[in-house]
């Protein structure tokens, strides 16, 4: 908070309004405990201009070897080298992609559904598995594709950019963190624990990520920042951790998880792919 004391001392409004710019300006130049060390103005960045902008964490390009470390990305470009050359995919009546296709993705193996390979559920359409849903979800409000008419399609960018895996990455990426709904494939009942400001969470587990820990550790930490977020702790962790570090996080590859039963937090490890592809500005 900007201390407000003293004040009353100024003569004019003028003069009080200099020197609350003053104290704003030194209070956004201050790394702030709860943004562990990060100034306001970083935690800004990191919620609205990452990862194009000035940023604690910054984006690498990697080798087209080293992007197939990202599962999601490997059936988004899957998708996409169909519509090459001006190909469609016809959707089915109610816009999803059909069975051929979703059992064909699924059966590469690149992310496996708990519920389907417990035998609980059988794939038979999209919605079975979020692991493909979201596949389709997410190249279709990048700017990549289009749906017209029933048919997927890539757009005049996407056509431009299908085999630029560091470009689709840069895309899917900016989905999440910008235009996908997260609350979307859950019951609870806040829609804004884990969207609001994804790139802190980023920068936790860059920062925390050698070491295996509880999702709690960081959940702990994310709630430090934006305790406004925070309301029945128990619910609200498991909220966090199941859509950063179980679904979104491992989807993009970002993470190892390890979960020894269903409502017992996940132990989390940044991969490989992860620590090559961000970096503390710093460094």
């Amino acid at each position: 908070m900007i201390n407000l004391d003293g004040l009353e001392g100024f003569d004019s409004l003028d003069d009080i309004n200099k020197e609350l710019q003053k104290r704003a300006n030194a209070h956004n130049k201050r790394g702030l405990r709860a943004f562990e060390g990060l100034l306001p103005l970083q935690m800004q960045g990191l919620q609205y201009d990452f990862p194009k902008g000035e940023n604690p964490l910054v984006m690498n390009k990697l080798s087209e070897e080293e992007l197939k470390n990202c599962l999601l990305l490997l059936q988004v470009r899957f998708l996409i080298d169909m519509m090459k050359g001006g190909k469609q995919i016809k959707l089915t009546k109610t816009g999803t992609l059909p069975t051929k296709l979703v059992k064909e993705i699924y059966d590469f193996g690149y992310l496996k559904n708990y519920m389907i390979e417990n035998g609980i559920s059988k794939l038979q359409k999209e919605s079975d598995a979020i692991e493909i849903s979201i596949t389709h979800l997410w190249l279709e409000m990048s700017t990549l594709a289009k749906k017209r008419n029933g048919k997927l399609s890539l757009t005049k960018k996407g056509e431009n950019h299908a085999s630029n895996g560091n470009f689709i990455l840069n895309e899917i990426l900016t989905v999440l963190l910008y235009k996908f709904n997260w609350a979307y494939y859950d019951g609870y009942e806040s829609e804004n624990i884990g969207k609001v400001n994804p790139g802190f969470s980023l920068f936790l587990l860059k920062n925390y990520g050698n070491e295996k820990r509880s999702a709690h550790f960081y959940a702990k930490k994310y709630f430090k920042a934006f305790p406004y977020l925070k309301q029945e702790a128990d619910k609200c962790f498991r909220c966090y951790a199941t859509r950063t570090f179980e679904r979104y996080f491992k989807f993009m590859g970002f993470v190892h998880v390890e979960k020894k039963a269903i409502l017992s937090p996940a132990e989390i490890k940044k991969t490989e792919f992860f620590d090559r592809l961000f970096s503390l500005e710093s460094h």
